[in-house]
C-alpha cells in the first residue's frame, strides 16, 4: 500500500469514484421531456425520478457496512459501480414509468454502497497535507462529474430523454480504472491521521437533531432549483431544456470555484457565511421566479449557487461543533440523512406549498422558495447574531472576574 498510494494512476483511479457521487439529479433537465411521454403521471411523481435515487443513497449508505464486514471493501465499491451502471442505464430501454423508477432507487442503492468509502478510503490511506489534499481533490470530483454529466444530458436531450441516460456509461471510468489499478490491504488499515476516541458511547443532543430538519428544509427547498429550472424556461418562453441543462452546468462549475476558495471566504464572513449564503439563495431564486430574460434566469441560479456552496459546507463544520462528545461520526450521519430526504422529499413539500399557496406554476413554486428561504436566513442570521452577542457577554464577564 505505501509504495502505490504515491502512484499517480493510484489516486486517479481511487479518486475516480468520486466522480459519479452527485451524478443522480444530472437528468433534471430532462423532467419536461419525460411528463410528456407519463401523461398518466402527475409532475410531482415525474419529478420523482429525479430525486428517488436520493433514498436509495440514504437507505444503502446506512446498511453498507453489513457488504463491507462481508465482501470487504474493493468488492463493495465495485459491487456498487456495476449496480449503479446497470440500473443508471435502464432507463434507455424502457418506456415504463415503474422500470424507470425502481432503476433510478437502485442506482441511488449503488451509489450509496460506495459513498463512505469514497471519504473513508483517503483518511485510511493517506495523512497531513497528502490527505488534505487528496480531500479537497475528492469534493472536486463530485462536482466536476456532475457538471461533465449534466451538459452531456443537454447535448442528448435533442435525441429524446431516452438517449440522454447514455451518460451513465460514464460508471465504467471507475469500474476499469478502480478494478484494474487500486489494490486494498485484506485487513483494516490501523494506521488513521485522527485517533477516534471510541470510549464513549455515541448520543444525539437537539442541536444535532435541529441540525438535521434545518439540513432538511434547506436541500429540499434549493433542490427545486434543479427540477423546475427546465420546466420554468418553458412555461415562460425563454429557454429549452439544453438551456436549463447548460444553466444548472455552470451551478456546479460555481460550487467548484467556491469549493477551492472556501476556506478564505469562510476566514473572512465566520459563522456569518450561513445567514449570508440562506439569504443570497433567496434573493437568487427571487430573481429567477421574476425574470424576463435568460440572462436574468443565468444570474439568479449563479448567485443561488454561489450561496448555496457559502452554505451547505458549514453545515458539516457546525454538526462538528454542536455534537456531544464522542458523537461527530453519529451526527454526521444524521445530517447526511436529513440532506438525502430534503432532496427526496423536494417535490412533495414544494408542490404541496405550491397547493396550498395557489401558486403550482414552475414559477410560483420558485417564488415561494425564495420567501422560505429568505425567512430562513433572516432567522439564521438573527440566532447568529444573539449567539454571537451572548459570547461577547461571557467574554466580559470573565474578564471581569480574571481582574
Amino acid at each position: 500500500m505505501d509504495g502505490q498510494k504515491n502512484q499517480f494512476l493510484f489516486k486517479v483511479s481511487l479518486l475516480s469514484i468520486s466522480l459519479m457521487l452527485t451524478a443522480a439529479p444530472a437528468i433534471s433537465a430532462l423532467i419536461p421531456l419525460m411528463k410528456e411521454s407519463f401523461t398518466a403521471q402527475s409532475l410531482a411523481s415525474v419529478e420523482l425520478i429525479a430525486t428517488v435515487p436520493n433514498f436509495g443513497i440514504l437507505i444503502f449508505v446506512l446498511i453498507s457496512n453489513l457488504f463491507i464486514r462481508q465482501i470487504g471493501k474493493k468488492q463493495t465499491i465495485m459491487l456498487g459501480l456495476i449496480l449503479a451502471l446497470v440500473a443508471g442505464m435502464m432507463p434507455v430501454f424502457t418506456s415504463s414509468y415503474l422500470i424507470v423508477l425502481i432503476s433510478r432507487f437502485f442506482f441511488g442503492a449503488g451509489i450509496g454502497l460506495f459513498n463512505s468509502l469514497a471519504v473513508s478510503l483517503i483518511t485510511e490511506i493517506y495523512d497531513g497535507e497528502e490527505q488534505a489534499s487528496m480531500m479537497g481533490l475528492q469534493s472536486a470530483m463530485g462536482s466536476i462529474g456532475s457538471t461533465i454529466l449534466t451538459l452531456l444530458v443537454g447535448v442528448l436531450a435533442k435525441y429524446g430523454w431516452h438517449t440522454s441516460y447514455l451518460i451513465y456509461a460514464a460508471m465504467l471510468i471507475p469500474i476499469v480504472l478502480f478494478g484494474l489499478f487500486v489494490k486494498l490491504p485484506s485487513k483494516k488499515t490501523t494506521t488513521t491521521a485522527v485517533s477516534v476516541d471510541t470510549s464513549g458511547k455515541e448520543t444525539v443532543n437537539v442541536a444535532t437533531i435541529g441540525l438535521m430538519v434545518f439540513a432538511l428544509f434547506l436541500y429540499a427547498f434549493f433542490m427545486v432549483l434543479m427540477l423546475k429550472m427546465s420546466t420554468f424556461l418553458m412555461e415562460t418562453n425563454l429557454g429549452q431544456p439544453e438551456n436549463a441543462a447548460s444553466i444548472l452546468s455552470a451551478v456546479t462549475i460555481v460550487g467548484i470555484v467556491i469549493g477551492v476558495v472556501y476556506g478564505k471566504i469562510f476566514k473572512l464572513l465566520k459563522k456569518f457565511v450561513l445567514p449570508i449564503g440562506i439569504l443570497g439563495m433567496g434573493l437568487g431564486f427571487f430573481i429567477i421566479a421574476n425574470a424576463s430574460s435568460l440572462l436574468l434566469v443565468v444570474v439568479g441560479a449563479s448567485i443561488a449557487g454561489v450561496c448555496f456552496s457559502l452554505a451547505a459546507p458549514y453545515l458539516f463544520i457546525l454538526t462538528g461543533e454542536v455534537a456531544p462528545t464522542n458523537s461527530v461520526n453519529l451526527a454526521t450521519s444524521l445530517l447526511l440523512v436529513g440532506i438525502n430526504l430534503g432532496v427526496f422529499l423536494s417535490p412533495t413539500l414544494v408542490n404541496g406549498l405550491g397547493q396550498l399557496f395557489s401558486l403550482s406554476d414552475a414559477k410560483g413554486n420558485l417564488f415561494i422558495c425564495s420567501i422560505f428561504l429568505i425567512g430562513l436566513g433572516i432567522s439564521t442570521l438573527v440566532v447568529t447574531m444573539l449567539h454571537k452577542n451572548k459570547q461577547i457577554v461571557q467574554k466580559e464577564e470573565e474578564n471581569g472576574y480574571a481582574k
